[in-house]
C-alpha cells in the first residue's frame, strides 16, 4: 500500500467511512480507493488527489486539536454535567428558545447543574477563544410499554392504508377510511394499527407508488386525503391504478379548495392557525410542491435559480402556495380524526406510524436541507436474505457531520411531527442509525458510513419522551454485535420476525425463543404473507424473477415442507387443516411469545396469499398495488376478526377497567 493510499484510508476513517465489510457468508469486501473518494466527496471532502487528501487530513487533525469543546455533549437528564477544560472560561447555557438558563466561570472543570430532557447550547469564551456545543440532555430511555399502559404486553394489527376498500375512497385507501377500521380492530381488542409510511410522495410524482420513496418524511401523503363529496366505491379490480385515481382525486381536491372561501369561519381560523404554526418550514415545503407541479418532481432539473429555497423560489411559487398548505392541513385533520377514533374505540396506542429510511434525492426533503444532504450518493443495502442481488433504494442520505452541525434539526422535526400523530413509531432499517450503505452515483462500489449512533438515539429518546410515544427499531439484516443491546438500552423495541427465526435444521424456532424487548410478528410487508409462506408463494416469485434455478427452488420447497411440519407440531395442526385454522393456530402460538408487542398482519387475518412487496423488484412484481378483498365497513362482522379476542391471550388484551395512555 502506498503512502497516498494510506492517507486516503486515514481520511476515510476520520469521516466514518468503513474500509470494508463482510457479507452474510462472511466474505470480506474491501472498500476500493474509488469508493472511499466517492463517499468522502458526498460529504463535501475533496479527496480527488493525493495533495487534496493530505490537506484535508491536516485540516481535520487541526480542527480536533484546536477545539476547546467537544463537538457535542450527550448528558443524562437530571444529572450534573462535568466537563474538563484546558483553560479558564466564562460560560452560559441556552435553551431551545435561545434564553440563558445558566451561566458561570470555570477554571479546570466546567460544572453544569442537572438539565431536563431536551436540547441546549453551551457557549464558552476564553482569553483568546470562543466556542459553542450542542448538549443532548436525554432521558434514561424512551417510554416503554409498561410506562405508557401499566402492562407488560400488548398486541395489534398492521396493514396497508392504500389497499383499503370502502364505499367512498374511489380506488385508494383514505385517511377517512381509518376510523371504521380502527373501530373494528379496537373492538376486537387490538391496541394499535400499524400503517405503511404516509409521508408525502409529492404532488408531481404521478408515477410513484412506493410509500418508502417519499419526497419528504416530515409531511403527509395527499393521495390519502378524502375529498368532501367522496369518490364513490373502490373498483373491483385487485390492483390499484394510481394514475386514474390521482386524476380524479386531485381534481376533487382542487374543487374543494376553490370552495374553501365559503367554509365556516371556524375552519378558516383553524387553517390560518395551522399555517402560522407550520411557519417557514411549511412555507418552504409548499413552495417545493408548487414548483414541482410546474417544473417536475426532481429539483435537480429545475432552472438554476430555483434549485435552492430562497426569494426567487418563493416568488415563483406564490400563486399556488396556499393550496399545498391547505392539503397538509386537510391531511393532518383527517389523521387526527382517525387517531381520536382509535383511542375512542379502546386502543391503547391507536396509530402506529412508520419512518422511512430516507427521501428521494430530487425531492422536497433534499431541496429543503441541501446543507445536510450528502451529494452524489444514495442509500441502499448489500446482498442479504431479503434481496440476493442487493438493493439500491435511490434515497438521499444526510451526511453525519453536516447533520450534527445542523443540531439534527431535520430528524428532530420529522420525529416530532410523526410522534404527535401516533402512539407508536417504527423506525425502518434501524441499522441506519449506526451505519448506512452508500452507493455512489459514479458507479463505484458501495460502502458503509458510520452514523452518530449515540446522538441519534438521544434525539429519538428526547422526542419520544416528549410525545409519550413507544418506538420500535426495525433491526433486521446484518446486525453487528452489541447493536441490539444499545438499541434496547435506549428504550427502542427490537423487531422479531418469526419466519426468519430458524433453528440449525432450518425449522422455525418456537415463539418462546423470540426476543422479549421486541415487537414480534410472523411477517411484514416485505415478506410472504402467512398463507404465502405456508404454500411457498415467495419461492415461486423468486424463481419467476430469475433469482432461483429450478434445482434451487426445489431445495427451498423441501426446506419449507420441513418448516410446515415443524409448525404443525408446534401448533398441534393436522395435515389437512384448512387455511383459516392454520392462520388462527399460528397467531395463537405467536401470541405466547415473551415479546412486549405482537403484531398480526391484516392480510393474514383475512387470508390474503400474495405479498404487498417483493424487495429488489420494481416492475417484476405489483409492489404497493394490492387491494384488500374486504370493505372496511364489513370488518366489524368478519368472522376472522371476531375470532381474534379468543385467539389473543388475556394478558395481551386491555381490561375494561384499564385506562389508555395519557394523551
Amino acid at each position: 500500500m502506498s503512502a497516498a493510499d494510506d492517507q486516503l484510508r486515514q481520511l476515510a476513517g476520520a469521516y466514518g467511512v468503513h474500509l470494508g465489510f463482510h457479507d452474510l457468508k462472511g466474505q470480506e469486501h474491501p472498500a476500493s480507493p474509488d469508493t472511499l473518494r466517492a463517499l468522502l466527496r458526498g460529504m463535501g471532502v475533496d479527496a480527488a488527489t493525493a495533495a487534496a487528501v493530505r490537506d484535508a487530513l491536516e485540516a481535520t487533525t487541526a480542527r480536533k486539536a484546536d477545539s476547546p469543546l467537544p463537538p457535542e455533549l450527550i448528558a443524562c437528564a437530571g444529572s450534573r454535567i462535568a466537563l474538563p477544560l484546558a483553560t479558564p472560561c466564562r460560560w452560559s447555557v441556552l435553551d431551545e428558545a435561545g434564553q440563558e438558563i445558566a451561566a458561570g466561570r470555570a477554571e479546570d472543570d466546567l460544572s453544569i447543574a442537572p438539565l431536563p430532557p431536551g436540547y441546549f447550547t453551551l457557549q464558552a469564551r476564553g482569553q483568546d477563544w470562543q466556542a459553542a456545543t450542542l448538549i443532548l440532555s436525554t432521558p434514561a430511555r424512551a417510554p416503554s410499554m409498561t410506562d405508557l399502559t401499566g402492562r407488560a404486553r400488548g398486541w395489534g394489527v398492521c396493514g396497508a392504508l392504500y389497499g383499503l376498500r370502502s364505499a367512498r375512497n374511489g380506488g385508494l385507501g383514505s385517511y377517512a377510511d381509518l376510523p371504521a377500521l380502527l373501530s373494528a380492530l379496537g373492538g376486537a381488542g387490538a391496541q394499535f394499527f400499524g400503517l405503511n409510511p404516509i409521508h408525502a410522495l409529492g404532488w408531481a410524482a404521478e408515477e410513484m407508488t412506493s410509500p418508502y420513496s417519499p419526497t419528504h418524511r416530515g409531511y403527509f401523503a395527499t393521495d390519502h386525503i378524502a375529498p368532501a363529496a367522496g369518490l364513490g366505491p373502490t373498483p373491483a379490480d385487485e390492483l390499484i391504478d394510481y394514475t386514474a385515481f390521482r386524476r380524479r382525486q386531485r381534481a376533487a381536491l382542487r374543487a374543494d379548495y376553490a370552495g374553501f372561501s365559503l367554509a365556516p369561519q371556524s375552519e378558516q381560523r383553524a387553517f390560518k392557525a395551522f399555517r402560522a404554526t407550520g411557519g417557514a418550514a411549511l412555507d418552504t415545503f409548499a413552495q417545493f410542491e408548487a414548483l414541482s407541479a410546474r417544473h417536475g418532481e426532481d429539483f435537480r432539473s429545475w432552472p438554476a435559480a430555483l434549485r435552492r429555497p430562497g426569494p426567487e423560489a418563493a416568488r415563483a411559487a406564490a400563486e399556488d402556495l396556499g393550496f399545498h398548505q391547505w392539503l397538509q392541513w386537510r391531511a393532518e385533520t383527517q389523521i387526527d380524526a382517525a387517531q381520536a377514533a382509535a383511542l375512542q374505540s379502546g386502543m391503547d396506542f391507536g396509530l402506529y406510524l412508520d419512518l422511512a429510511v430516507g427521501a428521494r434525492p430530487g425531492g422536497a426533503e433534499a431541496w429543503m436541507h441541501r446543507d445536510t444532504i450528502a451529494e452524489g450518493v444514495t442509500i441502499g443495502a448489500p446482498p442479504d436474505h431479503l434481496s440476493p442481488e442487493g438493493q439500491s433504494w435511490n434515497l438521499a442520505a444526510h451526511a453525519p457531520a453536516r447533520l450534527r452541525a445542523a443540531h439534527y434539526g431535520p430528524l428532530r422535526a420529522m420525529l416530532r411531527k410523526l410522534m404527535a400523530k401516533a402512539g407508536i413509531l417504527r423506525i425502518d432499517h434501524a441499522l441506519g442509525l449506526l451505519r448506512s450503505f452508500w452507493i455512489p452515483d459514479d458507479g463505484s462500489p458501495g460502502g458503509y458510513v458510520s452514523q452518530p449512533f449515540d446522538s441519534l438515539l438521544a434525539v429519538i429518546a428526547i422526542e419520544a419522551d416528549r410525545a409519550r410515544c413507544l418506538v420500535v427499531g426495525e433491526d433486521l439484516g446484518l446486525v453487528p454485535d452489541g447493536f441490539r443491546d444499545k438499541l434496547n438500552g435506549a428504550g427502542l423495541l427490537s423487531y422479531a420476525v418469526w419466519q426468519y427465526e430458524n433453528a440449525q435444521d432450518g425449522t422455525l424456532l418456537p415463539p418462546e425463543a423470540l426476543r422479549p424487548f421486541a415487537l414480534a410478528c410472523f411477517g411484514t410487508h416485505d415478506t410472504p404473507t402467512l398463507q404465502g409462506f405456508w404454500y411457498g408463494q415467495d419461492i415461486a416469485w423468486w424463481q419467476r424473477v430469475g433469482w432461483l434455478s429450478g434445482g434451487a427452488a426445489k431445495a427451498r420447497h423441501d426446506e419449507r415442507s420441513r418448516q410446515r411440519a415443524g409448525l404443525r407440531a408446534q401448533c398441534a395442526l393436522p395435515p389437512n387443516a384448512p387455511a383459516d385454522r392454520i392462520t388462527d393456530a399460528l397467531h395463537a402460538r405467536l401470541a405466547t411469545a415473551p415479546s412486549a408487542l405482537v403484531a398480526l398482519q391484516l392480510d393474514d387475518i383475512i387470508g390474503v396469499v400474495e405479498a404487498q412487496n417483493l424487495p429488489g423488484t420494481v416492475n417484476e412484481h405489483p409492489n404497493w398495488r394490492r387491494r384488500l378483498p374486504v370493505d372496511v365497513a364489513a370488518l366489524h362482522t368478519a368472522p376472522a376478526l371476531r375470532r381474534l379476542p379468543d385467539i389473543m391471550p388475556a394478558d395481551r388484551t386491555r381490561g375494561p377497567d384499564q385506562k389508555g395512555p395519557t394523551p
